[in-house]
């Protein structure tokens, strides 16, 4: 059985600003990728998308594709984006651009 560490759990997402004033925010290790009109709600938004996909990856009857759909990274440019983001935000501020983590919800334990 594969080991679980806490890093297993967490997702890594990052968002930004459009030109018109919205937010894209884009989930790098599923890619899964939400709009809204405000970062709290971008976040929201992200955490429902996650929990809603990660239920229907875990309900399907062909167990085989569990692993390869859990685990469903973005295009290296999202990546590249993502590190680019971070390192700014340490560095200074970076204006409508943020990275944030998504924890895989508990309650989806009971389908494992």
């Amino acid at each position: 059985m594969a080991n679980i560490r806490p890093d297993n759990l967490i997702l890594r997402c990052y968002g930004y600003r459009s030109k018109k004033g919205s937010y894209t925010g884009v989930c790098i290790d599923l890619n899964i990728a939400v709009q809204a009109d405000s970062p709290e709600e971008l976040k929201r938004k992200m955490s429902d998308a996650l929990t809603s996909y990660l239920d229907a990856v875990l309900d399907t009857d062909n167990k085989e594709s569990i692993p390869y759909l859990i685990r469903r990274r973005a295009p290296l440019r999202d990546w590249l984006y993502y590190y680019f983001i971070k390192a700014v935000v340490f560095i200074r501020e970076f204006p409508g651009n943020f990275t944030f983590q998504e924890y895989i919800p508990f309650h989806l334990a009971h389908n494992c």
